[in-house]
């Protein structure tokens, strides 16, 4: 099997993390389509649009949350629509280095995040990937791998010896609680509209450390993460995220220069019938080469 270029292993870890980051930070999206899946296989069918209580649209008046109640109110009324859409972009000011985008769909609950995506741009054209039951699937093209004949890579995301096992952390409701229901800053920018959506905009800034701790990231990991992890997020009356933004300082690292990255998104389609579906089993192989 091939080794994945090295800038496909780039941006396939660059859009791992923003994910990682984004679940963790409560991000959002708009314009994307609100159900999309593989042929056959597992899945995980949410109720229809009209079973759902939630629309496009937020009921009610803004009301500004404190502090400690931000990342409840927030999760708390993720978990309850249960479903939604994303858009995500990240660009980073690294020579040689582009925009690279996700779209997609997500399941949200007790048990932490399905979701299904595709990437785009620097080092992630043709990338797909699924999450479901705490296994992610990409496809060994958008890798840029040789699969033979399989089309999916399975990566157990439960796997404490797995490099992907914090991008699983990620998507544990309990742990990022954990980390982010005592924010170090918390401000209330304004008011602002998000694609027809009256939302009030915040600042919120977390800790690294206590951050890492909670999510349990390796020393050695966190040691290249900045000292605070801030961002910008627009929520609605609901408290239902639609939009974020986050830019993280990168040090220098291995001689080279220090750089940064931006990462926007929006959250749409609130509550409508989503199915995540695993790939067939004939289509998947368990064996990660050159990662």
């Amino acid at each position: 099997m091939a080794r994945p270029t090295l800038s496909r292993r780039l941006g396939v870890a660059a859009l791992l993390t923003t994910l990682a980051l984004t679940t963790a930070a409560c991000g959002g999206d708009s314009g994307s389509e609100a159900s999309t899946g593989t042929d056959t296989g597992e899945s995980i069918e949410e109720p229809s649009a009209e079973e759902s209580s939630e629309s496009s649209e937020s009921s009610g008046d803004l009301e500004e949350l404190e502090p400690a109640e931000f990342y409840p109110a927030v999760m708390g009324a993720l978990q309850e629509a249960e479903t939604f859409a994303f858009s995500i972009s990240t660009s980073t000011d690294s020579a040689g280095a582009g925009a690279m985008d996700m779209q997609g769909v997500m399941r949200y609950d007790d048990g932490g995040i399905d979701m299904e995506a595709t990437g785009s741009g620097q080092g992630a054209d043709g990338l797909e990937m699924i999450m479901l039951d705490k296994v992610l699937y990409l496809t060994g093209a958008g890798m840029g791998m040789d699969l033979g004949d399989k089309k999916w890579l399975k990566i157990d995301m439960s796997d404490p010896n797995s490099i992907f096992g914090m991008l699983g952390k990620s998507t544990d409701p309990a742990l990022m609680f954990k980390a982010m229901e005592e924010p170090k800053e918390f401000e209330l920018l304004g008011t602002e509209e998000v694609d027809g959506v009256e939302t009030n905009h915040y600042r919120v800034v977390m800790d690294t450390a206590a951050y890492a701790e909670a999510m349990e990231i390796p020393t050695q990991m966190s040691s290249a993460m900045p000292k605070d992890i801030a961002v910008e997020m627009w929520v609605d009356a609901d408290n239902l995220p639609r939009k974020f933004r986050q830019e993280l300082e990168v040090p220098a690292m291995a001689g080279g220069q220090a750089s940064s990255s931006t990462t926007e998104g929006t959250y749409s389609d609130y509550g409508t019938d989503v199915t995540i579906e695993a790939p067939p089993a004939s289509e998947v192989s368990d064996d990660l080469p050159g990662m």
